[in-house]
């Protein structure tokens, strides 16, 4: 599992600006040290190691004023592309700047990582700078979400939680909500002290709705994805209870490990799809659900 940290120690700094400068600079001949600027001590850094130590990729986070924040030198190692490393950075400098109040995020897209920033909200606002006479850069802009954590089509996590409060309303008792939405996840929470039984522990229940509504939304993320609409329903779910839950309770979908072939939806006005949920006490697992939706036309 991949994830993402700040550079700590003196052989951690030298890694992260090397793959910086052998992404970004390297291959148009730029020396060591242009791959910097003034304002790398007034910046948030974060960069992805595998377990090895090796770096996969790097990115940067600064603010232009209190309203808007730019994310710089966004830099993936080839031969470790295509494995969400982009995207997760990404979502953890949206999280910083959203949290920190910013309005909204810009930077400047290289023509070929346009696909890559749309697909993640940002739109192209005008033409930019062209580097070593080269590369067309692109000026892009993304608003804050209702949300820190909705990454991915945050009007789409709109709706969807919309739609838990006003037609299942036992979402909205539990205090259930969309925590986040990524390429490679799909997360929520819910209110423990709405859930609690007389061991201060939440309910089996409880921690079952959550687990229900969850792989729920994931089906509903999926069919959005697929461009499909349909109604879903819980048609079978198993459901292991590890541990007590006490303090802060979490649902997650690993988006890769559900499986279903949505597209029969229109050949056959239905389709199944299965979902795993791991259900959280903050970091610790505590519960493992797999449900299968069915999905009518």
């Amino acid at each position: 599992m991949f994830k993402v940290t700040s550079p700590q120690s003196s052989e951690d700094w030298q890694a992260y600006y090397s793959l910086r400068w052998q992404v970004l600079r390297a291959p148009w001949g730029e020396p060591r040290g242009s791959e910097q600027d003034d304002l790398e001590q007034d910046s948030e850094h974060r960069f992805i190691k595998n377990n090895s130590g090796e770096v996969l990729g790097v990115a940067r986070l600064h603010f232009n004023n209190q309203q808007q924040a730019q994310v710089r030198y966004m830099a993936v190692a080839e031969g470790n592309r295509n494995q969400h490393i982009g995207s997760r950075l990404l979502h953890e400098l949206e999280k910083i700047a959203w949290t920190q109040n910013a309005d909204e995020l810009m930077l400047f897209a290289r023509e070929r990582a346009l696909d890559f920033y749309k697909r993640h909200g940002y739109e192209v606002k005008e033409k930019a700078h062209l580097a070593y006479d080269d590369i067309q850069h692109w000026k892009m802009v993304k608003q804050k979400p209702s949300e820190p954590g909705w990454f991915r089509h945050p009007d789409w996590t709109q709706v969807l939680q919309n739609t838990w409060r006003e037609s299942i309303p036992i979402s909205d008792a539990m205090g259930i909500k969309v925590e986040s939405y990524t390429d490679w996840q799909f997360t929520t929470c819910a209110d423990l002290n709405a859930n609690l039984n007389l061991h201060n522990t939440m309910f089996a229940g409880s921690i079952y709705s959550l687990a229900t509504l969850t792989g729920w939304g994931a089906t509903y993320l999926a069919l959005k994805e697929a461009g499909f609409e349909g109604d879903i329903v819980l048609a079978d779910a198993n459901i292991s209870y590890l541990k007590p839950l006490n303090n802060d309770p979490r649902g997650s979908v690993d988006i890769g490990s559900c499986k279903g072939k949505l597209s029969e939806l229109d050949a056959n006005g239905k389709a199944s799809y299965q979902v795993p949920v791991e259900i959280y006490d903050g970091d610790v697992l505590v519960a493992e659900f797999e449900g299968t939706f069915i999905i009518k036309k």
